[in-house]
Parts: structure tokens; C-alpha cells; sequence
């Protein structure tokens, strides 16, 4: 009898339902993958590729054999992987980006300038799937972000999934389905990736480092996001948990000054990425507000050691809409990845943070 996926960290709906079909040989030639950022899809499509082709007679996949060892490298010349490109990367920056993923498939590919999946890319894999495997048993091509398959892409895509090889699995990946075309959507077979928990997350982890006191709050603030989690494990999480505290405090006063003062704090890297954890942090100070006024509940917070000020804060703005606060917030994330001027977004932000806050009267 063979086991599949033994000791990988997975939703158990998402296992059962692959293992099975591995078994009895019923995979189906497509498939779209989504589910929250972070939850282990791309992970899971390599273990599919990897099961579908490895030579271990009792234990699939068993990362050892030739076949599981060069998909693991991504350098296996019949599994694919492929993902949004920009056209001012050179060979070398897109070669970094596989050496990222094979050394850790929950990690996120850090993208820069605008990126999509070119036709000529979906053109090169149609060509190759006309071929027989040079050395798999099954050919898969996974291809994650495929919202961002350009117009042309996305239509020429869809005629391979019209007429596909025997030998081909393909797996698409995405946060969102509707995103994705339905003429695409009604070729595949859907599986949703729910979050994952926190004991699930930390189970991931423990697979490239020993776990510390600290990496159990860093996955809390992470919410289980495995991207997010892994791009903070080495980061300065408080530094930036200290800059949002300021930045919160200076637009709830409303002091230009203030504000501008935080606002040269958290651009002076000049980081994109820096930005963005710094507003998703923001975010997860309102989210924990939220939690404690409705529930009263302090043992739920994220930010756990912000206890007392998330306390007060909700105490002292007990009427405010934070809901609005916090769309605020994911409009300024989507101007961020829009290459927005990062001052002026926060300008903007702090106004709207502070024409949203209603104080309780004492």
C-alpha cells in the first residue's frame, strides 16, 4: 500500500481528496488552486509533481529519488513552474526567483515592476506539451498568480486546456476565482485552500528552523499567512509594529507634524516591502480592535503584547468606524503595489484614519 504526502503539513480535506485520487488513478487533467494568500498551494502543487513522479515504492513522494530531488531543485525538465514576470527582469533575476522557491515553496516570489504571464510564455508551454516527457511518467505545469496571464495569454491558455495531452496535469493557482476567466474556470477542477491554523503553521516551520518563543507571536501576527509568516521571520517584526504605533497615534491626533514625522520614519528605506508589512500590521491593530470590542475577548489578540494600548484604544474610540478604517488601508496597500507615491499615501491615509476616528465622550 502506498502513503501519500506522509509528514507534510496540509489542510486534511485537500490530503484525503489527493491522496485518493493518487491511489485510484483519477487525477483530472486541470485544476485551479485558491484559497488565502499563504496557505501552501504552490507547496502542494510540487508534492502532486512530485508524487505523480516519484520512483519510491511505498512512500510518494519520498524526496530522495532522482525524479522527487530535481522537482524539490526545480530543475526537472517536465514539471513547470511558472509565475509573473517582468520584462525589465534579466535571465539572472528570473533565475534567483527559482533558486527562492526551491529553497523554501511557502515563500513568497518577490516581484518588482509590473509583471503578468506573457503569451509567449503560454505559447512556449503549449509547444512543449505536444512532446512526450523526456523522463517523467506525468508531465505538470504549474503556473501560480494566473490572474495575471495577459488577455491573449489567458485565451491561447484555453485552448490547451481544451484539447490536453494524457501525460499533462496542470495546476493553476490564485488567491481569488474571479479573477480568473470562466471559460478557464469551467475546464478545471476546483480545490479550495482554507488558512491554515496556527499549530499547522508552526508545524511548517519547524521544517527550516527550530521554533522560539518569539516564532509562536510572529505566526499569531502572520495570522498562519505562511508568505507573510516566513517574511518576517527574519525581520525587524517590532521596529515595525513601533512605527505603525506611532503612525496611529500621530493621525488620531491630527498634528501635521506629527504625522509627517512618522510618515519620513516608515518611508526612509525607501522599501516597498518594508511599506506594505508595515500597513498590514496596521491593519492587524484594527482587526484586533475590532475583536476586542465585539467580544471582549483579550486572550484572541493578535498583537498580544500591545494589550494595554489596543485596550485603550478601543476604549477611547469605541464609536468609530473601523470597518471603513480598515478598507482605508487596503486602498492604500493597492496604491503601494501601484507604485503610488508612498508619501502621499500615507498622507492621504493618516486624514482619512483621523476623519474616521469618533473619540467616546467621557
Amino acid at each position: 500500500m502506498v502513503e501519500y504526502f506522509k509528514d507534510l503539513t496540509i489542510q486534511s480535506l485537500v490530503r484525503e481528496r489527493f491522496s485518493k485520487n493518487l491511489k485510484n488513478g483519477r487525477l483530472a487533467h486541470a485544476y485551479i488552486f485558491y484559497g488565502p494568500e499563504g496557505a501552501g498551494k504552490e507547496a502542494m502543487a510540487l508534492e502532486i509533481a512530485k508524487a505523480l513522479n516519484c520512483e519510491h515504492e511505498s512512500i510518494k513522494p519520498c524526496n530522495e529519488c532522482p525524479p522527487c530531488t530535481k522537482i524539490n531543485q526545480l530543475k526537472h525538465p517536465d514539471v513547470k513552474f511558472i509565475f509573473p514576470e517582468a520584462k525589465s527582469w534579466n535571465p539572472q533575476d528570473i533565475q534567483n526567483k527559482y533558486h527562492q522557491k526551491a529553497d523554501n515553496p511557502y515563500s513568497r516570489i518577490e516581484y518588482s515592476g509590473t509583471t503578468s504571464i506573457s503569451i509567449e510564455k503560454i505559447r512556449d508551454l503549449k509547444n512543449e506539451a505536444k512532446y512526450t516527457p523526456y523522463e517523467a511518467l506525468k508531465r505538470v505545469f504549474i503556473i501560480t498568480e494566473a490572474e495575471k496571464m495577459t488577455r491573449e495569454g489567458a485565451n491561447s491558455f484555453l485552448k490547451l486546456l481544451e484539447e490536453p495531452p494524457d501525460n499533462l496535469i496542470i495546476i493553476l493557482i490564485n488567491c481569488t476565482l474571479s479573477t480568473i476567466l470562466d471559460t478557464i474556470k469551467s475546464r478545471c477542477q476546483i480545490v479550495y485552500f482554507p488558512s491554515l491554523s496556527i499549530d499547522e503553521a508552526l508545524s511548517v516551520v519547524k521544517n527550516y528552523r527550530d521554533i522560539s518563543d518569539e516564532d509562536h507571536k510572529l505566526v499569531r501576527i502572520s495570522q498562519a499567512n505562511l508568505k507573510t509568516l516566513f517574511d518576517i521571520l527574519d525581520q525587524e517584526i517590532d521596529e515595525k509594529r513601533k512605527l505603525v504605533y506611532e503612525f496611529l497615534k500621530a493621525a488620531a491626533s491630527g498634528n501635521s507634524f506629527k504625522i509627517q514625522e512618522a510618515i519620513d520614519m516608515i518611508t526612509q528605506r525607501r522599501d516597498k516591502n518594508f511599506l506594505l508589512e508595515v500597513l498590514n500590521l496596521l491593519i492587524l491593530w484594527f482587526q484586533d480592535t475590532i475583536h476586542l470590542i465585539s467580544t471582549q475577548d483579550k486572550s484572541g489578540l493578535v498583537n498580544v503584547d500591545y494589550e494595554e494600548e489596543i485596550d485603550r484604544f478601543a476604549k477611547s474610540y469605541y464609536n468609530s468606524d473601523f470597518e471603513v478604517i480598515v478598507r482605508e488601508i487596503e486602498n492604500a496597500v493597492s496604491n503601494v503595489r501601484n507604485n503610488v507615491y508612498a508619501p502621499l499615501i500615507l498622507t492621504v491615509l493618516g486624514i482619512q484614519i483621523k476623519k474616521h476616528l469618533c473619540r467616546t465622550s467621557v
